[in-house]
């Protein structure tokens, strides 16, 4: 009764501190009851009324598999929450939001059921309450939700090498608003880099789609500034598709050194007054691929990446706390990673976070080697992923490629399969690459997945998972040029998966080393996707038991303890070389400095140089405009010489310092 009396009291408060809004965010997020239920016998006892007695108490977002005993569940498992809806919020617009259920749940409110959502474990998705919520009065929200393998999930039944996590595990919410209301508002720049001009098309999808007109009120301003940009009324009509094109002018372009971003209001009114209103983060900047040359913002660049296994910390699994995920995304700035994938749709809040610091992404829907082709029905399953990723992950400017697969493997893979799932990505979003990834690149050649995506990739793993020897490497190579014509290539992955192969850390640091060199040789490769940041936990894990269960691949371990192969590879990913540093006296030294023409390959502006003097007192340059393979030769003064110096992005992070320390 507590909880309830607690709960009634916040949303009350709530909502009075936000009567003059037009829309409510109310979290349900904390204590909920849950029990598994692994003879499938709540149902037949109606637990979708209320959970029995010995129901415990979690904490949600919740996996059952970092719960002791069990770790290796798969099944069915049941979640309670009472909550009360205060009488102010009667004749709003009330929708409940699941940020992600992994990978079946079926919702009840007050005993009803009201929804199902089945394989999407990753995915939000919403559920319309406003009729069945009771005013006033306490509601019982009751989620069944299962992580039973199956053959009509993706990922598909065990043929997936990460944790099966199951369990309400990113955040829930109510939405509360007025009438009309937003589903979503996608904005899509179209940049000019000749001089940073840019117009943007806005579309905006209403829940109501009885409704056939709306007004609104536009602003766009500048995130960091709050600097306003632009403010506009317009009408939108069914005639236009809800869809207008807008001039935002000269833009500041965002890049991953200078990763620049907007805000955009739409405020939807019914009769001159606010019924709904969304803020929406997005960057202005411009992918293009010319000949065998991956362009951003009208800049040839190469770029090193890193991937994150998520759902890896024994602690939380996919329950991930947010302070995991800022880990993360520092880290990857401290490594100079300027891109990254994921085998699966994650979580916002770290997609937020990558634009903030600057790292192009490449999302992906969880279709992992197995099936070799796709049924019907798990087509429509894809198709269904993408639709509410993209939904939700269309502003993101990190985003710059959406991937259909991972390393699928049959000889009788269907082409026309990937062309069709590619025209239906294109058709939710044709401003970002669609690509495929593949293992088998050097083998298949013209024949392969990977040369249907906009982008040819290859998960190259010679030494390792093919070939019986690293140095075998250039005879494979010749093999995808033979295939490659005029066109780039990403790298999607590469590392050492221990204990599979042998050799520990020592191993991985002369086999990353190798890889990265040959990589770099190669004009074509416009990037590449080290494997992986962290040991991972994983159900075909061969390492460990339990929540433990893992295979040793990262350059951190689960905790995110840096092993010697951190440091390398922040090394190699690093834009600069130092190449001499000349003591002139006691207190000046002189520093040349390369910025890199290989891998990685762009411009640097606006780095600076620090250094301690002689009482400890932090001094900094501003480094000059280096485009890859220029040189630099600075002097710092009045310097503790015995100290060294860093070189820092123009964020803080540092790329590269000397001596070449931890």
């Amino acid at each position: 009764m507590k909880i309830i009396c607690c709960t009634y009291l916040f949303l009350i408060c709530f909502l009075s501190m936000h009567a003059q809004s037009s829309r409510q965010n109310i979290s349900l997020n904390g204590s909920w009851r849950f029990i598994s239920d692994s003879t499938n016998a709540g149902q037949g006892q109606r637990w979708q009324q209320g959970l029995p007695a010995k129901a415990a108490t979690v904490q949600v977002p919740h996996t059952w598999n970092v719960m002791k005993g069990l770790e290796d569940y798969s099944g069915l498992a049941w979640y309670e929450k009472t909550f009360t809806m205060p009488a102010q919020a009667r004749n709003k617009q009330v929708r409940l939001k699941f940020d992600a259920v992994y990978h079946d749940a079926v919702i009840y409110l007050n005993g009803a059921q009201l929804a199902t959502h089945t394989n999407a474990g990753y995915t939000t998705f919403y559920v319309d309450v406003t009729k069945q919520v009771k005013y006033g009065a306490p509601n019982k929200l009751v989620v069944s939700v299962s992580n039973a393998f199956s053959d009509t999930n993706l990922p598909y039944k065990k043929k997936f090498d990460w944790c099966n996590d199951g369990g309400i595990i990113r955040g829930v919410s109510l939405q509360v608003t007025g009438k009309p209301s937003v589903r979503y508002i996608h904005i899509t720049p179209d940049v000019n880099v000749t001089d940073s001009t840019a117009t943007a098309k806005l579309d905006l999808q209403l829940w109501e789609e009885e409704i056939r007109s709306v007004e609104a009120v536009v602003r766009i301003n500048e995130k960091k500034s709050n600097k306003t940009v632009l403010t506009k009324k317009l009408s939108f009509s069914e005639g236009n598709g809800f869809a207008t094109t807008i001039d935002l002018g000269k833009v500041h372009l965002w890049h991953f050194n200078d990763p620049f971003l907007y805000q955009i209001q739409v405020t939807v009114q019914n009769n001159e007054q606010p019924s709904d209103q969304v803020t929406q983060t997005f960057g202005c900047r411009k992918i293009e691929l010319r000949g065998p040359q991956f362009f951003l913002n009208g800049e040839a660049v190469r770029l090193p990446g890193l991937e994150y296994m998520p759902s890896s910390h024994p602690a939380h699994g996919s329950a991930e706390p947010r302070w995991v995920m800022d880990s993360v995304v520092n880290m990857f700035k401290d490594l100079n990673v300027t891109i990254s994938r994921f085998h699966w749709q994650v979580d916002e809040y770290i997609l937020d976070q990558m634009d903030e610091k600057g790292i192009l992404l490449q999302a992906e829907i969880p279709w992992w080697q197995q099936p070799e082709r796709l049924t019907p029905q798990l087509e429509g399953v894809a198709r269904k992923q993408f639709a509410e990723m993209i939904e939700r992950d269309y502003n993101h400017p990190c985003i710059f490629a959406w991937a259909m697969s991972n390393e699928v493997h049959s000889k009788d893979r269907d082409s026309g399969q990937y062309i069709s799932l590619k025209q239906f990505v294109k058709s939710l979003d044709n401003s970002r690459l669609v690509n495929v990834v593949s293992n088998e690149t050097f083998r298949r050649k013209q024949q392969d997945a990977a040369f249907i995506g906009d982008l040819p990739t290859w998960n190259e793993y010679i030494g390792t998972w093919f070939g019986k020897r690293s140095d075998e490497l250039p005879a494979y190579f010749a093999e995808v040029e033979s295939a490659m014509g005029d066109r780039p290539l990403f790298i999607t992955e590469n590392g050492l998966c221990e204990p599979r192969f042998t050799g520990g850390d020592l191993k991985r640091i002369e086999d990353m080393t190798y890889h990265y060199n040959e990589w770099a040789k190669r004009k074509y490769i416009m990037g590449c996707i080290y494997f992986c940041l962290n040991d991972y936990r994983t159900q075909m894990g061969e390492d460990g038991a339990a929540n433990f269960k893992a295979r040793i691949h990262g350059i951190t371990d689960f905790y995110f303890k840096k092993k010697s192969s951190y440091y390398v590879f922040k090394q190699l990913a690093s834009p600069f070389l130092i190449t001499n540093v000349k003591k002139l006296n006691e207190t000046t030294v002189q520093v040349m400095l390369k910025n890199k023409d290989g891998l990685p390959s762009y411009t640097v502006t606006d780095f600076m140089i620090t250094w301690l003097n002689g009482k400890n007192k932090v001094l900094s340059q501003k480094l000059p405009t280096l485009k890859p393979g220029e040189t630099a030769t600075i002097t710092l003064t009045d310097m503790n010489a015995r100290i060294g110096f860093d070189i820092c992005t123009p964020a803080g992070y540092r790329v590269i310092s000397y001596p070449f320390v931890h």
